[in-house]
C-alpha cells in the first residue's frame, strides 16, 4: 500500500511537472470537492494544540488551538524575535540588578556582569533564563513595560488575534496570554530568521562575557528541550513552565524538506504530545508539488522590440511548494496567471504575472513569474520601417 501510495505521489508530481511546461496553459481544476475526513487525529493529552506547516502557516490540526492561555517561558521566541530585530549581536550589554533578581529559571547572571546580546540570547533561548529577558529587554527599551510593548506591536503586526505580553520572560502576570496558534506563528517568523534558527537548533551553547573587574566569564548551557537532543530531525523551538501554565512546548521538525511546527499547552507529557504530532503529520501530509526557482513556464512574445519574432522566457521566481493531507493530493492544480504578450523593453527579472498552487480550486500558495532575460526596446526609425514595410 505504501509503495502504490509513493507511486501514486509521483505519478501526480510529474503530471503536475509536466503542466507547468505546457505552452497551452494547464488543467483546470477537479469539479468535486476533496475528502471532508481529515486523517485520524494523533494522540494528545494538552489542553490546547496546534500543527502548523511552517512554509505557509497553514494549520493541519488543532484543538482550542486560539483560545487565549498562560504561555510560560515560550514567551521568550517573541523576545528573541524583537531583540534581533532592535539589537546587535556583537552589542554589549550590562546586567543590572533588577534582572539578576529575577525569579524563575536562570542563566545565572549577576550585577555588573557584561555579555554580547548574542550571549545574553543563548541564556534565553537555550537555558531559559529569565534573568537574560529582563537584561534584553532593559538595555533594549529602558524597562520590561517599554519593552513589552514592542513584543505587542510585533504581535500585532504578525496578525496574532489572541496575544498579549505583560513581560519579556513569561512570568504569570495579568493580561499576559497567548494561544498555541499564535505561538506557532511567533515561532514561524522566528524560523525565518537565520540567527533564530541557528540558536533553537543549538542543544549546547557558551555564554562568554566579564565580571564587574573585567575577568572572563565562561558558562556551558544545554538546552532545555529534550525533543532536540534525543531526535536529529527535531530543530527547536523552546520550552514553558510555570504553575499557571502547566507543561508548555512549541516544537519544529524538518523531514524531507517539509518543516511543521507543533505547539502544546498545558501537557501531561509534553515531549510525547509533542512528538506525536510531528511524526502523525509527516506521515498524513506531503509537500508534493515543486516548480523549483528558476522553471520555466512560458514564453512571452514581445512586441516593440528589435526583432520581430522576440520572445522571453518567463521563469518561477522562487519555489512553489505547499503542504497536503495525501487525500488532498488528486486536487491540486497550479494556475498561471499571464498576459498574453508583452511590450518591450523588458526588464530582467521584471514581474510579468503568478503561478499559484490551488487545492479544489482554492489558493495554497503563489510565487512571481518573471522574465528571464532582458529585451530591449527597438530604435524609433527601426519600429517606424517596420510601419511602413510590415513584411
Amino acid at each position: 500500500m505504501l509503495a502504490g501510495m509513493s507511486r501514486l505521489r509521483s505519478l501526480l508530481a510529474l503530471a503536475l511537472a509536466a503542466a507547468l511546461l505546457h505552452p497551452l496553459g494547464v488543467p483546470p481544476a477537479l469539479a468535486a470537492p476533496p475528502p471532508a475526513d481529515e486523517p485520524s487525529a494523533p494522540q494528545v493529552s494538552a489542553d490546547a494544540a496546534v500543527l502548523i506547516d511552517a512554509s505557509s502557516g497553514r494549520v493541519l490540526w488543532g484543538r482550542d488551538a486560539d483560545v487565549p492561555r498562560d504561555p510560560a517561558s515560550t514567551t521568550k521566541m517573541m523576545t528573541a524575535l524583537v531583540a534581533l530585530q532592535l539589537g546587535r549581536p556583537d552589542e554589549l550589554i550590562t546586567v543590572g540588578a533588577a534582572a539578576a533578581a529575577t525569579p524563575g529559571s536562570s542563566a545565572g547572571l549577576r550585577a555588573g556582569e557584561r555579555y554580547r546580546l548574542e550571549d545574553l540570547l543563548r541564556g534565553l533561548l537555550l537555558r531559559s533564563g529569565n534573568d537574560a529577558a529582563v537584561a534584553i529587554a532593559v538595555h533594549l527599551a529602558g524597562s520590561v513595560p517599554a519593552f513589552a510593548a514592542l513584543m505587542n506591536a510585533r504581535a500585532r503586526q504578525l496578525g496574532l488575534e489572541n496575544t498579549n505580553f505583560a513581560n519579556p520572560h513569561g512570568l504569570t502576570a495579568p493580561l499576559h496570554h497567548s494561544s498555541a496558534h499564535d505561538l506557532a506563528l511567533i515561532a514561524r517568523a522566528g524560523l525565518q530568521l537565520p540567527a533564530f534558527a541557528t540558536l533553537v537548533d543549538s542543544a549546547e551553547g557558551t555564554m562568554q562575557g566579564r565580571d564587574p573587574l573585567q575577568r572572563e566569564i565562561r558558562r556551558e548551557l544545554r538546552n532545555t528541550n529534550r525533543l532536540l537532543l534525543a531526535y536529529d530531525w527535531v530543530d527547536g523551538v523552546k520550552t514553558g513552565t510555570t504553575g499557571a501554565a502547566g507543561n508548555c512546548l512549541v516544537a519544529s521538525g524538518t523531514r524531507g524538506g517539509m518543516r511543521l511546527i507543533a505547539v502544546v499547552l498545558h501537557s501531561d507529557d509534553r515531549w510525547g504530545d509533542a512528538l506525536r504530532m510531528l511524526q502523525w503529520g509527516f506521515v498524513h501530509f506531503s509537500q508534493p508539488v515543486r516548480a523549483p526557482a528558476g522553471t520555466v513556464v512560458a514564453r512571452l512574445p514581445v512586441s516593440l522590440a528589435p526583432r520581430r519574432d522576440a520572445a522571453v522566457e518567463v521563469v518561477a521566481g522562487a519555489g512553489l511548494q505547499a503542504v497536503v493531507a495525501l487525500d488532498e493530493l488528486p486536487w491540486l492544480t497550479v494556475r498561471r496567471d499571464l498576459p498574453d504578450s508583452i511590450s518591450a523593453p523588458v526588464r530582467a527579472g521584471q514581474r510579468l504575472g503568478t503561478l499559484t498552487l490551488l487545492l479544489a480550486g482554492q489558493p495554497m500558495a503563489s510565487v512571481p513569474l518573471l522574465a528571464a532575460r532582458g529585451v530591449p526596446r527597438a530604435a524609433p526609425l527601426r519600429l517606424l520601417l517596420r510601419h511602413l514595410l510590415p513584411l
